[in-house]
């Protein structure tokens, strides 16, 4: 009896055995996929006690650069040139000018075809300009995007420029 009592202990311990190394096997795969592939779906959280979009707290950020995008889509980007100074691994903002739409700024204010969209111009002392230094009326380029945040101390196209539209990473669905 005891060798039929050993027997079954020893399938036991080897079915426990063979169970433990496929969960290690199956975390170092879900680790490898985090680290070496992008994902394709994120969550996205603003840390900055002065968040550019207020009223967004949580995002769905979809890694794919979005076949169309239209005013108020948002959309992320990884941070270089004015903005490279950001710690974060994307800079997240609202579309609010498209290829064609017309652009102006003066007195202040930032308007898209006609609509005001943006006021002010709290940040051009950080950019050692006087805030008319951004006035302008144009048409936006082909493949360029004016992105906006609804803060007014926003670093965004106001400042900046057009993003380019092959510099988009993906788009974000707002969650709360």
């Amino acid at each position: 009896m005891t060798d039929i009592a050993g027997t079954v202990l020893t399938k036991r311990k080897s079915a426990a055995d063979r169970r433990f190394f496929v969960a290690l096997f199956l975390t170092g795969l879900l680790l490898a996929d985090a680290f070496w592939f992008k994902p394709l779906l994120t969550i996205g959280v603003d840390p900055q006690k002065e968040r550019c979009l207020p009223d967004l707290h949580a995002a769905l950020m979809v890694h794919r650069a979005p076949r169309e995008v239209r005013d108020g889509d948002l959309v992320f980007w990884k941070p270089q040139g004015a903005l490279s100074h950001f710690r974060e691994q994307y800079i997240m903002k609202e579309v609010a000018g498209v290829p064609g739409d017309l652009v102006t700024v003066a007195g202040g204010k930032v308007m898209i075809n006609g609509h005001t969209v943006v006021e002010g111009f709290p940040l051009a002392r950080y950019y050692h300009k006087p805030a008319n230094a951004f006035d302008r009326s144009e048409i936006i380029p082909a493949g360029k995007l004016f992105m906006i945040g609804t803060h007014p101390l926003s670093n965004d196209s106001r400042y900046w420029g057009y993003l380019d539209v092959t510099r988009v990473s993906g788009f974000a669905y707002r969650l709360f």
